[in-house]
């Protein structure tokens, strides 16, 4: 298919229109049926006379209208931003108030809400706006970050040149629209012409139902966040022999563990474990690696998050003495920056190389050409004068051959460390004391963490990763 953000055309020599395009939470969609849903939609937006570049806000969330929204919108030239129902309805109201958006469209009972006082916004660019994805400030207010058509077509290029899709992939969505990762899957079926598999909140909770739908359309790109994937791996429907169509995994938004990848690679022989690394600020992604048995074995207890993608910089700032340096992105893959902050955008963004830069507050180094990520800057901690860096006490913890899942908080009292919590899954039973004092013999004591709880499952936020906040409350008997 050829890929056009200002036609969106659907013009492919060898495209079968009879062929699935769209499973989502209330029905599936030919490619046929997809292209006269886009058209439908397009001429009932240009009722509303919207400005060239207005912001159209998207409210739903595994919906077939959902996709068929946002295609319309990118037709159209009319930034669109997603906004799944997990978050509540202020939240909506308020990344409408930002954005001065005139026309709403819910994709649960499919309406349009149009306010005409709005009418008069627009943000015309020579680089178009294609979507503004809203992501959890430090002050509590949501920050909005723009990606336009030139940082859409480079992350199309890089997958057509590196991550081998074709009009055979059948992509696993499991990523809420409001959340980037979900942008693989949205790029790769619009691009291939392959076929997008929705699968709503409740569905994932039922793991039978979900695997057997895997099964139903031959599912064979997974896209997720590697805890995501964790609590399904030691399920006994989870097995190679039940869904034999997987054959590519590929993890973002999180640190991979080298035993995740192991226990993949172990039930899905055949299978490539693609690892990759990058903020919302930077499309996606920017680095790539395939995790290979040789590649684990020799990195076991840091797997690396890739090699950079072409076109794209990657630089690391203040390096300290053990060669790790805060990541700086420098690309055309790099957002034009955040909606309407100014403050946030001189901190964070600049232009090097005649490129957009973006200073990511994520930590990493370079070893074999490879970039690995340390930690966050948040997470380099100082507890009893000590600086700790908290991804570091994990990897030990994980290394334990009867621990599954590792995560460490740093308790504050105000802006003070006042002590380090690490939560963990097991394996099988596991005295604290022992295991205390096994950490004890490749940790220094002041990185051992004061209590250590043992949880069944870590609770997940909407995002599906990992819920720090919920893991303190659980702590602290909330």
């Amino acid at each position: 298919m050829r890929f056009d953000l200002q036609l969106l055309d659907f013009v492919d020599c060898d495209k079968n229109f009879e062929k699935l395009a769209i499973c989502a939470s209330d029905k599936d969609l030919t490619w046929l049926e997809f292209k006269s849903e886009v058209e439908k939609l397009k001429i009932e937006i240009l009722n509303y006379n919207l400005p060239k570049g207005h912001p159209v806000v998207i409210y739903g969330h595994k919906e077939a209208k959902f996709i068929v929204t946002m295609t319309a919108c990118m037709s159209l030239g009319l930034p669109y931003i997603p906004v799944d129902t997990i978050y509540p309805k202020e939240r909506l109201l308020k990344i409408v108030n930002i954005v001065s958006s005139a026309l709403i469209i819910n994709t649960i009972d499919d309406t349009l809400d149009f306010n005409k006082d709005n009418l008069n916004t627009s943000y015309n660019l020579n680089d178009p706006i294609i979507y503004i994805i809203f992501t959890s400030g430090s002050t509590g207010e949501p920050k909005g970050v723009q990606i336009t058509q030139n940082s859409i077509l480079d992350f199309n290029e890089w997958l057509e040149s590196d991550f081998k899709f074709s009009k055979d992939s059948v992509f696993m969505n499991q990523a809420p629209f409001s959340f980037d990762l979900s942008v693989y899957e949205l790029v790769g079926f619009l691009s291939f012409g392959g076929t997008i598999i929705l699968n709503s909140r409740e569905l994932l909770e039922n793991h039978i139902e979900y695997f057997e739908r895997l099964k139903k359309y031959s599912c064979n790109t997974w896209v997720s966040t590697p805890s995501f994937i964790s609590k399904y791996l030691l399920s006994s429907e989870f097995v190679a022999n039940e869904i034999k169509s997987l054959q590519t995994f590929l993890f973002c938004g999180e640190v991979l563990p080298a035993m995740t990848a192991k226990r993949i690679l172990n039930s899905f022989p055949n299978s490539k474990v693609l690892n990759t690394y990058g903020p919302t600020e930077a499309t996606v992604a920017t680095t790539l690696v395939d995790i290979t048995p040789a590649i684990i074995e020799k990195y076991s207890k840091s797997l690396p998050v890739g090699y950079v993608k072409e076109n794209t910089v990657i630089n690391l700032l203040d390096i300290d003495s053990e060669n790790v340096g805060e990541i700086e992105i420098v690309g055309d893959n790099v957002s034009i920056g955040y909606f309407k902050n100014e403050e946030l955008n001189t901190q964070k963004f600049e232009a090097k190389y005649e490129k957009r830069s973006f200073r990511t507050g994520d930590f990493g180094y370079f070893e074999d050409n490879m970039l690995f990520f340390a930690n966050r800057k948040d997470e380099l901690i100082k507890l009893h004068g000590f600086r700790i860096e908290i991804g570091e006490i994990d990897k030990e913890f994980t290394n334990n051959k009867k621990i599954n899942e590792s995560i460490t908080i740093p308790l504050k009292r105000g802006t003070e460390v006042v002590k380090l919590i690490t939560f963990i899954i097991t394996n099988t039973q596991i005295e604290i004391d022992e295991l205390k004092k096994e950490i004890s013999e490749v940790l220094p004591y002041y990185m051992i963490p004061s209590d250590i709880v043992v949880l069944d499952k870590f609770p997940y936020n909407t995002n599906h990763k990992i819920d720090k906040t919920q893991l303190i409350n659980i702590y602290r008997g909330v």
